[in-house]
């Protein structure tokens, strides 16, 4: 039993991680209508930025959050530069043109960086023991900070003026410009929160995996990707509850089957959503659902 709820407490950890990526990557998609293949790079970005912030003598907290700006700055960039040309002719373009940005940043980093792994700032601190259970430190920020993240994203789609624009740019573009939305920056904004999410995704990867690779965003994508589609892409609660699910049923695997499974098994959900709950647990659409 106490095995069990020891999973359970690691399951929980990975999936708020994966949860937090997820919620950035939905709420792009719900307002902007695309997939954006380079924002596993986002989460790289963060990791190496608040990397190269603690190694200049920046403490943690500082470099961390000087971390989540940067990617929010990326985002709005990428945004600017390359996705708001092409936004008028289709997603395919959008779609090509993100894949395109992925294997560039990717390459940017191991050029700046190098192919080998960096060891990840974290301070190592004494798991915490409840009863036969013991709880790193690390993952209890990390389901807080998922839990912090969700609250804050409801409150800012449910309560505020800008959460109605961008549930009514999600809805009908058109519709909202012609309603005095001011859908461009609408679509900034949104950029800008997505790139925050990813920012703080990117510090929780760094601090699970403790070392910072190229393509550590990359890889772990997919997994982002399985939680997105099973929860209903473009659903922020969605993705969420379905990231819980992969979160848990990520670990287990590992601690029943095999540690190689891991990756398996999120990919098992990915194809499954698809087959048969292709609207994923919440039905419906991108931000509008919320």
């Amino acid at each position: 039993m106490s095995q069990f709820l020891q999973t359970i407490v690691f399951g929980l950890a990975t999936g708020s991680l994966i949860g937090v990526a997820a919620l950035g990557l939905t709420l792009s998609y719900g307002v902007t209508g695309f997939i954006n293949f380079a924002y596993g790079e986002l989460l790289t970005v963060s990791a190496f930025s608040t990397w190269l912030g603690v190694t200049s003598g920046l403490p943690l907290v500082v470099a961390a959050a000087v971390a989540v700006l940067v990617v929010a700055g990326v985002a709005l960039l990428l945004d600017h530069a390359f996705y708001q040309p092409l936004r008028g002719r289709g997603a395919m373009p959008l779609l090509i043109t993100s894949i395109g940005l992925s294997f560039v940043l990717q390459n940017v980093l191991r050029m700046g960086f190098g192919a080998d792994p960096r060891p990840f700032p974290v301070p190592l601190v004494r798991p915490w023991t409840i009863g036969s259970v013991f709880v790193p430190p690390v993952q209890a920020v990390v389901f807080a900070t998922a839990v912090i993240a969700m609250a804050v994203l409801h409150v800012l789609l449910r309560r505020t003026m800008l959460g109605r624009r961008m549930r009514a740019t999600a809805e009908n573009d058109a519709l909202a410009r012609l309603s005095g939305v001011r859908t461009t920056a609408t679509l900034r904004v949104t950029w800008v929160v997505s790139g925050l999410l990813a920012g703080l995704a990117g510090l929780m990867l760094g601090a699970t995996e403790t070392n910072v690779t190229a393509t550590m965003g990359f890889v772990f994508l997919p997994v982002v990707f399985a939680a997105v589609i099973l929860g209903g892409i473009g659903q922020p609660y969605g993705a969420m509850a379905g990231a819980m699910v992969v979160g848990i049923g990520m670990e287990l695997g590992a601690t029943y089957l095999s540690p190689d499974y891991t990756l398996a098994f999120a990919f098992a959900a990915l194809v499954a959503a698809l087959l048969f709950r292709p609207h994923g647990i919440f039905r419906g659409g991108a931000t509008r659902g919320t």
